[in-house]
């Protein structure tokens, strides 16, 4: 058991958030649980139903431009 109120954060919900050693995560109290939640990944349904929160590591604003100029370059238009 680690003391200093340390937490393991097992090893497949690391990869799964793309969690490396260094990286910050968010802490909120939600009622009575403590919720961690990575940075990497945007809490928007929409940017999630775009796939976007699989786990880019590129920033949000080049992770949603690409995704739409890709989907603008497939269209086609008369």
């Amino acid at each position: 058991m680690l003391e200093g109120y340390r937490v393991t954060i097992p090893k497949k919900v690391r990869e799964m958030l793309m969690i490396e050693k260094g990286d910050t995560l968010e802490l909120r109290i939600e009622g009575a649980r403590l919720v961690l939640r990575s940075t990497k990944i945007p809490e928007s349904p929409t940017l999630k139903m775009l796939g976007l929160a699989a786990g880019n590591k590129e920033s949000l604003e080049e992770a949603v431009t690409g995704e739409v100029g890709g989907k603008l370059g497939r269209e086609k238009i008369p």
